[in-house]
């Protein structure tokens, strides 16, 4: 007690803080430690799971491209298949076939087939023509009692000879569905390993007696192998794949051996999805993995890092920066409270004093905002409510009691569901519940007034403070002649839609249908041997003619609808082509500059602008007079920017507007508000006209 006594009352007092301090900065900076690494580890698991669903996305692509690509391969080869009649001899032909899977083999007897007048078996020429269009293995097959036997393919066996001989059983489900008249699309077994293919059956008198197939090899493992092994996972991690016995397909250093680890595996296989930490170095390193089972290649597909290369630096950089933190904090903490304690004790009294006039003052200042926010609350143009978490209304302005004919008592016993239309009812508790979650939310509604008038709503909310208690504040702003706005516009779209199909009817009607009306005719010639009028060579001649006028008016109507030259080279090589053929006729000069024009995004945005300027010049030979017509084309970064001028006689804009004929203005307005554009018009008798269009190119697309 005497050494005690001995030490200084300051010292004393002070002591046991400065304890505290430490101890609590010890603490915190533990805390912080721990929190730290588990944040890096969900980070870490979070960015593998990515990675590896990234992986069998590519899988998934990679499949559904194939499965589309069969889907057209199969219509190439149906068209060169039936170019010519299947003639089917009684005559039959003995050869040994082998079953694909069980590899037995038995004589088998095949009917004479002939395309063309040349005999099919063993015939590539057919196969070879279609594989040079398609880059596809393709197969006729001819209908025997144990299946369908190959008579032609380019489908090659291990020993690298075509396949012909083989045949793929009855009980297949390929069989199965091509014997009840329907075409096979999906994954197939074609003579030693897995295609994406397509079987058409063929039928004559009635009966399935061959079928035609496309197919691609399901898995091109070499172009996937080279951009998985070049992904770069954190720091030193790596994707892999490995089939469903272990063996990897695409690893860095194992491809092709079985995986070490067999408990590992076996975990693999056993949760088909997941995310597991192994040691699996003679070091016993930690290292992370994620993984999914992808079905329909029997591939485990995923992505590994050592969990300590990851999080070893950035960990030590932290707790040396934190122990760094927190002894400044002691010191700094422990001076100032040396300095300040004993003082501050003293003038406590003083300062609870001036504390409590400016209490006074503040709630003075409190009661003044609360005034202020009133007069805002209730002057405000939108309806505003505040209700609890449950939809009850709390508060609400005046505005909001005059627009729905309610009173401010008669809101309070109220719900937000009673002033919803049928319509939006059921929504409210799910639009209730993502402002819970979320603290904000912003959504389109329908209000209901007391007397049934419905009003459309843009619905604002965000969580509040209310009276000591959450609550929801929701402003409500009428979008009715907005809505009348969006309307138009979308019916003016449709009217657009509507005449562009009758133009592409009529353009088939009248173009396309009497050539092929006149081929059939030649083809009724051709297949009847009627002869009299006309020779074989003249009507196959003819028949050649029609062909290549159905293709060209078939190309013609194509670049009506969108030119082959604005999809492969641009906006500005479209209007310089269209443009091209309005000067040679030398009814009207026109120039045209595109040098500043450095767009290559080919989308909607271009098809409209190049749309809006077959308008615009059409206008002008129509109706302006001109003589003269400029187009400028210009863009920066990702705007794009139209000017177009003709020297003509001009026009009242908004007369021609309000008649709603407005030399097809109108169509060019709404069309440029469809992709967020603007379009500016200026035009006065005898004037001309001038146009500027702006359009923006989303960031994420260009």
């Amino acid at each position: 007690m005497s050494l005690l006594s001995r030490i200084p009352v300051k010292t004393r007092f002070y002591v046991p803080i400065v304890t505290g301090i430490v101890l609590m900065a010890m603490v915190i900076t533990i805390i912080t430690i721990e929190m730290t690494r588990r944040n890096m580890y969900r980070s870490l698991e979070r960015n593998l799971s990515t990675e590896v669903q990234t992986i069998v996305k590519m899988f998934e692509r990679e499949r559904a491209l194939k499965l589309d690509k069969v889907h057209r391969d199969l219509k190439v080869a149906h068209e060169l298949f039936y170019r010519e009649p299947l003639e089917i001899s009684p005559e039959e032909f003995v050869i040994p076939v082998t079953n694909q899977v069980t590899h037995a083999i038995h004589p088998a007897r095949l009917q004479k087939w002939s395309l063309g007048g040349q005999e099919l078996f063993q015939n590539d020429a057919f196969i070879d023509r279609v594989h040079l269009l398609t880059d596809a293995t393709v197969t006729l097959f001819q209908k025997i009692d144990s299946g369908f036997v190959r008579i032609a393919t380019n489908v090659l066996q291990s020993d690298g000879t075509r396949a012909v001989g083989t045949y793929i059983p009855l009980h297949s489900s390929v069989a199965d569905t091509i014997g009840s008249h329907r075409i096979y699309f999906g994954r197939a077994f074609v003579v030693n390993d897995w295609y994406i293919t397509a079987y058409e059956p063929i039928i004559a008198n009635g009966e399935v007696t061959g079928m035609l197939y496309v197919g691609d090899k399901e898995k091109e493992l070499d172009k996937l192998r080279g951009i998985l092994l070049s992904l770069k996972i954190g720091k030193s991690g790596f994707p892999f794949v490995m089939d469903d016995q272990g063996t990897f397909i695409i690893h860095p250093t194992l491809q092709g051996e079985k995986c070490p680890d067999k408990e590992l595996f076996d975990r693999i296989t056993r949760l088909k999805k997941g995310l597991v930490v192994d040691r699996n170095d003679p070091e016993g390193s930690k290292y992370m993995i994620a993984f999914d089972y992808y079905e329909d290649f029997k591939f485990y597909v995923g992505a590994t890092v050592p969990v300590r290369e990851e999080t070893a630096q950035v960990l030590n950089k932290i707790v040396l920066n934190s122990l760094i933190i927190s002894f400044i904090i002691i010191i700094a903490f422990s001076i100032f409270v040396y300095y300040l304690t004993i003082e501050n004790v003293r003038k406590f009294l003083g300062r609870l004093e001036i504390s409590q006039a400016q209490l006074d003052s503040t709630k003075s200042a409190l009661a003044q905002s609360e005034q202020h926010f009133k007069t805002l609350f209730n002057n405000s143009s939108d309806d505003i409510f505040v209700i609890d978490l449950e939809g009850n209304f709390l508060e609400v302005n005046q505005v909001a009691c005059d627009n729905l004919g309610y009173s401010q008592s008669e809101f309070k016993g109220m719900n937000f569901k009673d002033i919803k239309t049928p319509k939006f009812l059921d929504k409210v508790e799910r639009n209730l519940e993502t402002i819970r979650i979320l603290g904000r939310y912003r959504y389109e509604s329908e209000n209901v007034s007391k007397n049934g008038k419905v009003i459309p709503v843009e619905m604002k909310s965000r969580i509040i403070e209310y009276r000591g208690k959450k609550a929801i504040l929701t402003i409500a702003r009428d979008i009715s002649e907005r809505k009348e706005i969006e309307e138009k516009i979308l019916r003016a779209i449709v009217q657009t839609e509507e005449r562009e199909r009758k133009r592409f009817a009529a353009d088939l009607h009248d173009g396309l249908a009497p050539i092929l009306s006149t081929i059939k005719l030649y083809t009724d010639i051709l297949k009847k041997g009627n002869f009299r009028k006309i020779s074989n060579d003249e009507a196959i001649g003819n028949v050649e003619e029609l062909v290549d006028m159905a293709i060209k008016s078939t190309r013609e109507i194509s670049n009506n609808i969108r030119p082959s030259l604005l999809q492969d080279f641009g906006l500005a090589a479209a209007i310089h082509e269209f443009t091209s053929y309005i000067k040679a006729t030398n009814a009207v000069q026109i120039e045209v500059n595109t040098h500043q024009y450095t767009i290559d995004h080919r989308g909607l945005e271009e098809t409209i602008l190049y749309q809006s300027v077959q308008e615009l010049i059409n206008n002008t030979l129509k109706h302006s007079r001109a003589d003269h017509i400029k187009i400028d084309l210009k863009s920066f970064d990702n705007q794009i920017i139209l000017y177009y001028r003709d020297n003509g006689i001009g026009f009242d804009l908004n007369a021609e507007l309000k008649k709603n004929s407005g030399y097809g203005l109108s169509n060019i307005i709404n069309k440029m508000k469809t992709i967020k554009g603007s379009c500016d018009i200026n035009s006065e008798p005898g004037k001309g006209m001038f146009l500027i269009a702006s359009v923006r190119i989303p960031e994420n697309i260009t």
